[in-house]
Order: C-alpha cells, then sequence, then structure tokens
C-alpha cells in the first residue's frame, strides 16, 4: 500500500516559489514563543515532500494552502482483526464490553480537509478536544489522549475483553481504534506507522497484555538513518513526529511544552522548526494536548463530521448543516474534553429512538 510516489501534485500552478526563513536552533522549549513571534513563520513544504502518504491519501498544493483528501480508512495492515468496545463510550471497562471485528465497524470517512502551507504559532493555546485533531499518513485520524473524560486515558486506560471465545483489546498495539461513526483514529505514538515510513510491513494486533507503563524508544526499521519521521499533521498545520531526534536519540517528554509541541531541527530544516512530538507512554503526554498555532477551520469541520452522526463529504461544494457546525464552533473552545462524545451520545439516542 506505499504510494508510488512523494513528489505533491500542484493544483492551480506549474511553479511554488517558497522563501527561505532561517530561525536559529531553540534549546528550551519555553523560548519558543518569543522567538516564533518575532519573526516570519515557515512553510510546511519541506515536511510535505516527506510524508509516506499511503495510496488512500491525496495531497495538493495551491494558493499558500494544502488539501488532504482520504478514505479515513487505514489498509488492513494497519489494523488489529478485532477490537474490544465498551458498553457506555462514557464509561470505559472491560465490564459488559463488546468484541466486534475491524471490517464491520469501520467507514468510509470521505474526509477533504484544507490547511495552511504557513502555520501561525500563537503564544495562547487552544485545548484539544475529543474528536479528530489532525491526520496521519494512513488517512487516519488523530485524537487526544483522553477517552470519554479527562479522567480516562486511552493508552493508559487500555483492557482486553473475550467474548465467546475472541479475545480482543481496546486499543491495538498501534495505539489506534474504531471510534465514533466507524472512524479509526489514534491516541499515541503509531509505532505501525513508523515501520511503514522507514521500510518495514506492519503487522498491528490486539494488546495481549496492558502491563507496563511505557516504551520510551520506538524502533525505526533503518536504525542506521535514524532521523525523526513526519507522521501527519494536526489541525493548525504544523506537522507531527515521531520521538527521534536529529541526532538520533529519543526525545523525552520533558523537551516538549504542554502541547508536546517543541522547536528543533528536523529533515529539511536544519535550523529547527516547530512541531509535535507523539511519545511512546502510557499516559496523558501520548498524544497532542493543545494546538500552538492558530487552528484552521478544517478542525470544525471535523467536529462537525462527527456531529452529523455519518461519513459526510465536506468539499466545498457540500451544504454545511449551520445547527451542527455552530455546535461544533462551541466544542472547538471548550475545555471539556467529554463535551463532543457527550453531544453524539446524546444525538445517538434520540436517533434510536425515532
Amino acid at each position: 500500500m506505499r504510494s508510488s510516489t512523494r513528489r505533491l501534485r500542484i493544483l492551480g500552478s506549474s511553479v511554488l516559489t517558497l522563501v527561505a526563513v532561517t530561525l536559529p536552533t531553540v534549546a528550551s522549549a519555553t523560548t519558543v514563543t518569543t522567538r516564533l513571534t518575532a519573526r516570519s513563520a515557515q512553510s510546511e513544504v519541506a515536511a510535505l515532500e516527506r510524508v509516506a502518504w499511503t495510496t488512500n491519501v491525496k495531497v495538493s498544493l495551491a494558493n499558500g494552502s494544502w488539501t488532504f483528501t482520504s478514505s479515513g480508512l487505514p489498509a488492513s495492515e494497519f489494523l488489529a482483526t478485532n477490537y474490544a468496545v465498551p458498553s457506555n463510550p462514557l464509561a470505559v471497562s472491560a465490564a459488559g464490553a463488546n468484541v466486534v471485528s475491524s471490517a464491520s465497524v469501520l467507514k468510509d470517512q470521505n474526509y477533504n480537509y484544507t490547511l495552511p502551507l504557513t502555520p501561525r504559532y500563537s503564544s495562547s493555546v487552544t485545548t484539544t478536544n475529543q474528536g479528530p485533531i489532525g491526520f496521519l499518513l494512513d488517512g487516519a485520524a488523530l485524537y487526544n489522549p483522553y477517552e470519554a473524560n479527562h479522567s480516562t486515558v486511552a493508552t493508559s486506560d487500555n483492557f482486553v475483553a473475550t467474548v465467546h471465545g475472541a479475545t480482543a483489546s481496546f486499543l491495538d498495539d498501534c495505539d489506534g481504534h474504531p471510534g465514533p461513526g466507524g472512524q479509526y483514529h489514534y491516541h499515541g505514538l503509531p509505532t505501525c506507522l513508523v515501520s511503514f515510513a522507514t521500510g518495514g510491513k506492519p503487522r498491528v494486533k490486539s494488546v495481549t497484555s496492558t502491563g507496563g507503563t511505557s516504551t520510551l524508544a520506538v524502533v525505526e526499521d533503518n536504525p542506521s538513518a535514524r532521523k525523526p519521521v513526519i507522521l501527519g499533521y494536526a489541525f493548525d498545520g504544523y506537522g507531527i513526529y515521531d520521538n527521534v531526534a536529529m541526532n538520533g536519540a529519543t526525545v523525552r517528554v520533558s523537551s516538549l511544552d504542554a502541547c508536546n509541541g517543541v522547536f528543533s531541527p528536523v529533515p529539511g530544516y536544519p535550523d529547527g522548526v516547530y512541531h509535535y512530538v507523539l511519545e511512546n507512554v502510557k499516559g496523558a503526554r501520548s498524544s497532542i494536548g493543545c494546538f500552538h498555532g492558530i487552528v484552521s477551520s478544517a478542525y470544525t469541520r471535523a467536529l462537525e463530521s462527527l456531529l452529523v452522526l455519518g461519513p459526510t463529504p465536506l468539499s466545498a461544494s457540500t451544504k454545511v448543516n449551520t445547527t451542527s457546525l455552530a455546535t461544533a464552533k462551541t466544542l472547538a473552545a471548550n475545555k471539556d474534553e467529554d463535551a463532543l462524545l457527550r453531544k453524539m451520545v446524546e444525538l445517538s439516542a434520540r436517533t434510536r429512538d425515532c
């Protein structure tokens, strides 16, 4: 399923002109705000050219922005065969859980999002809510660390259930699982995508044991060329990487800001660029907890697509439901992490009662 080429299709223009902006390397994440707000931001074109998009993803550039389209369905090698699903999505537990096959629950999401080529860093942050907060190279969505509420963390509250002889985990060993509306998504560092991007052959399976707390170093399939691997993008336009530094060392949580971001060199940006890091840990630092960039309209449209309870193509020609869009905008600014999920459960209950 590897994409045959990494060259980007440029729509509406045969020439893309870039202005190189040199920023000094920043040793401490605490100095990022001062440095970035005082200088021009950097284009993400160099990073886009390095993403090993799978064949279900299409990327196009035009007029200072770029568009990501995807089915949202990862190829079978990125999925476990079965998943454990809690009986109550607001109370993650093995008690009363069901075991379902990925083929029976996952649905085409028809993703279509446009992001800025040059993200804008902000000194203030936007808390990430439930639902998509970005997307990764296999076309699937990234969620924040939480599941159902602020006290439940998907990676550390993972569980295993056995139903009618079938055993499966809530989260697979790539830190992903099916979600509302059949949407497959990740809550942490997807080691299967790192393997794919560095020449390996991923095989995702259910977790047989949920013991332990963390595995700090991610395994890349080409250790002699161990460099940061770009895995996707957040909805503010900044890149999302694995936890490997340019010198091959593991990026520690302590070196990141509160959003899991850092200003440091990555391939294509020897002088450094702001980006997010997914940590291979079981806990609330496994994913992006807030946006440090100006969030694009793609975020609220992603939330709206969940609120209409089903895969809805959100292209420019799509008629937007103004009520759900208004709700999505409210939820996008809401710091209560379970607000979106509660709204979806409420809407789902109404649908069943009709």
